[in-house]
């Protein structure tokens, strides 16, 4: 388990059991979704296993032959193999790992059934993760979400959480969090805890959207490539204005001089979100595949300029 500034760590995840948020969520849908979550076995390099989350968990998607992790969930391995619920084990493939986003992508050769996909959830509704807590076995708890598109939180470098109550605990990592309907909205991925391994219930998954974005490209191009801006950016100071980032600098033939951004310009939102940090603006751009559209405040006055791009661009 890993800690970052002394008050967040990464893990791998459960959920706490609300009472009224379980009764909203369709059995059916829900147990349907648990199928298509399993354990990862990472093959740890020999002296490098982590004694405190030696499993993890994997959801399947596309055609049944993909699978999407937490990227930190493999750390130093090289290989993997998932166990499925009646004990069998399966090699894989490691296609692509982003430490950008704390995601990682795999292959399978025999088919299983996938996931559906939801786009972003609304806050107050129930959220259900789906993993291996403590390599007991793929399980289901359930809670609610708390916000959506969480950026800056200082895990990744890129950004685009979905954030629940849900109780977490290692080896669930890498798990599903579905909606009510068992349809993904995120791949649990960290958790905010002060001092020790506890829940505090500010737990947080990589949205679906910025997953199935970053999946079509490693479908696409075999690789993974984050869109740059060549720009410069720094948060603002707190103010009388509304938060932003402010451009410093703009490389020349760049994407961001190609959409008239300036030096001086201060970018407060991407397609209509808030951004307020370098992680929470990539991770709004890297989920779009043909391009976002910037609302900026220049010289006093507030404009949106668009920003195109095709889903290769780096």
């Amino acid at each position: 388990m890993r800690f970052h500034s002394g008050a967040l760590a990464l893990a791998c995840m459960s959920c706490l059991l609300l009472p009224g948020a379980a009764a909203r969520a369709d059995p059916k849908a829900i147990a349907d979704a648990r199928h298509s979550v399993v354990v990862l076995l990472p093959d740890w390099p020999k002296g490098r296993v982590r004694a405190e989350e030696p499993e993890g968990s994997a959801v399947v998607v596309a055609d049944g032959h993909w699978l999407v992790t937490a990227d930190h969930v493999l750390g130093p391995a090289k290989g993997a193999r998932i166990r499925l619920a009646d004990g069998r084990l399966i090699d894989t493939e490691i296609a692509a790992r982003d430490r950008e986003s704390d995601l990682a992508f795999l292959r399978i050769a025999e088919a299983l059934p996938p996931i559906e996909f939801a786009g972003d959830p609304e806050v107050a509704t129930t959220a259900c993760a789906i993993g291996n807590s403590f390599g007991l076995g793929v399980a289901v708890t359930c809670g609610v979400v708390s916000a959506t598109g969480r950026g800056g939180v200082g895990f990744n470098d890129i950004e685009d959480f979905v954030q629940t109550d849900a109780a977490v605990n290692p080896g669930a990592s890498g798990g599903a969090l579905v909606d009510e309907y068992g349809r993904l909205i995120g791949i649990l991925s960290a958790i905010y805890t002060k001092a020790n391994d506890g829940d505090l219930g500010v737990n947080f998954a990589v949205s679906a959207p910025l997953t199935a974005v970053l999946l079509e490209k490693i479908q696409a191009d075999g690789r993974l490539a984050h869109l740059r801006l060549g720009v410069s950016l720094v948060e603002t100071r707190p103010g009388p204005e509304a938060a932003g980032l402010e451009v410093r600098a703009v490389e020349a033939g760049g994407l961001a001089e190609q959409a008239g951004l300036r030096a001086g310009d201060v970018v407060v939102a991407v397609d209509g979100a808030p951004v307020s940090s370098v992680a929470g603006l990539r991770g709004r751009l890297a989920r779009e595949t043909g391009g976002s559209s910037l609302k900026i405040r220049r010289a006093g006055e507030v404009a949106d300029i668009s920003v195109r791009y095709a889903i290769g661009d780096n």
